[in-house]
């Protein structure tokens, strides 16, 4: 090696461009790393930098909580904060906790309430990967005493369509019946907070209707607008009520399809029957206009109509339970008629944002009979004729018109194999022969039995 760099130092004709390239890689390592190092400190140094800020803010916010006058009105929470040119989101979450240490969210949990707590977690832009947020947390009891081993709580929750906490809503509560112990209450229960919750304090053992109520507002259960439900209340526990409740949705509802026949004329005591992802309801009919508004819970989901009583055949084939499946177009198998394969038109669901209007078309089978001019007629469900694919209808359904005023008649009926007669001079009833079926029925009629098969199925 020495020789080596005496043979460097003697000679006149300096580096070769194999050595310049050689010292130049080196160079360019040795900086790469070197900026490396720079730019892994300056990330570390500004990532310490707002991480600092960041606890600051979180330290800044768990204060506040800490200062709250009613812990009942602390919420979760979520803001922006821009400091030395970074974007801090501070989001504040809240959670009572019950007796055996568990988290409660109002209108769950059995438990009586012991304290809140509040967790603090501050996020920004470009965090060092790998890295977790700032997070503070702390517990809060409230400034005055709110259990009794001997009493008990109701935890209300009132929630919309979207699953967002309703505020505002009306709560009262009242002994049942039995009442098991329970008293009437000695203080005016506050209205739901902007979570949708509210909180029975103190209350005596005992079971209690709580009722819910705000004007122009509905729940999904049998669409009631004043909803109630049972609270049993244990010694130093607490009763969780939940609640789907929404400003109500207007659907206006149309039956038949367009365009109808000028003199059709549908049952004046028809059911209709609206489903939705979440069960259906059943809305007696109590006259024959054309069309209605029917007021119903706002699912995002929406509803599909369906002309009748529907309820599906039961699961158990042991099962009692009268159903009748003929009323839904969905259960009619697909058939091959002449070649032509016929099936049921998928149902068509239909939403409306809370307290919007929206159209709903209820199709129906329709069918024509002549001779019926000042008559009054009736269509009895009846069991399916041999060969119609019809899914049956065990329930006893009698639908009834108002007097025919044409001499031929368009009737609507809801799908399935219905009985049609009129009433005699004597006050009984006769058959009715029937001169034509209408689109779209594919069932077999019978003139001397005047019964028909109103099939739901259509060509393609």
């Amino acid at each position: 090696m020495h020789k080596v760099l005496q043979r460097l130092r003697s000679s006149d004709s300096g580096m070769s461009l194999l050595e310049v390239l050689v010292a130049m890689m080196i160079f360019a390592v040795v900086s790469l790393g070197v900026l490396q190092t720079l730019a892994t400190v300056l990330t570390t140094t500004r990532d310490n930098r707002a991480r600092i800020v960041a606890a600051n803010l979180a330290s800044q916010e768990i204060d506040l909580a800490r200062d709250a006058s009613d812990i009942f009105t602390l919420f979760d929470d979520t803001y922006t904060k821009t400091l030395n040119g970074d974007t801090f989101t501070v989001t504040r979450s809240t959670k009572w906790v019950a007796t055996g240490n568990t988290g409660t969210e109002c209108g769950a949990g059995n438990g009586a309430l012991r304290y809140k707590r509040v967790n603090v977690e501050v996020t920004w832009p470009n965090m060092r990967t790998g890295t977790d947020p700032v997070r503070f947390d702390t517990l809060l009891a409230p400034d005055k005493r709110i259990n009794d081993p001997e009493l008990g709580t109701i935890l209300v929750s009132v929630r919309g369509g979207s699953g967002d906490g309703i505020s505002g809503v009306t709560v009262s509560a009242s002994p049942a019946s039995p009442s098991m112990g329970a008293q009437p209450l000695t203080e005016t229960v506050s209205a739901t907070d902007i979570q949708g919750c509210t909180f029975i304090l103190k209350v005596v053992p005992g079971h209690y209707n709580v009722t819910i109520s705000r004007s122009g507002f509905i729940t999904d259960k049998l669409q009631a607008t004043s909803p109630t439900e049972l609270a049993q209340v244990a010694a130093g526990g607490a009763a969780s009520l939940s609640f789907n409740y929404d400003q109500a949705a207007t659907f206006v509802t149309r039956y038949v399809a367009d365009p109808a026949p000028s003199t059709v004329q549908i049952p004046k005591n028809m059911a209709t029957t609206f489903v939705s992802s979440y069960g259906s309801f059943v809305s007696p009919g109590t006259n024959a206009n054309m069309s209605r508004n029917v007021s119903l819970f706002p699912w995002r989901s929406g509803y599909t109509g369906i002309a009748g009583d529907y309820s599906p055949v039961p699961e158990d084939p042991t099962s009692t339970e009268k159903y009748c499946a003929s009323r839904d177009a969905a259960e009619w198998p697909n058939a091959n008629v002449g070649g032509v394969l016929y099936s049921s038109v998928a149902p068509t669901f239909v939403a409306a944002d809370p307290g919007g209007t929206v159209n709903l078309t209820v199709p129906m089978g329709l069918v024509s009979a002549a001779g019926l001019s000042d008559s009054t007629i009736r269509a009895t469900s009846v069991a399916p004729l041999p060969g119609s694919d019809d899914p049956g209808c065990t329930k006893d359904v009698e639908l009834s018109f108002d007097k025919i005023k044409n001499s031929t008649a368009h009737i609507a009926l809801p799908y399935g194999t219905w009985k049609i007669e009129k009433r005699n001079f004597l006050g009984g009833w006769n058959t009715v022969s029937l001169s034509g079926i209408l689109d779209p029925i594919l069932g077999t009629g019978s003139a001397s039995t005047g019964v028909v098969t109103v099939d739901p199925r259509v060509a393609p």
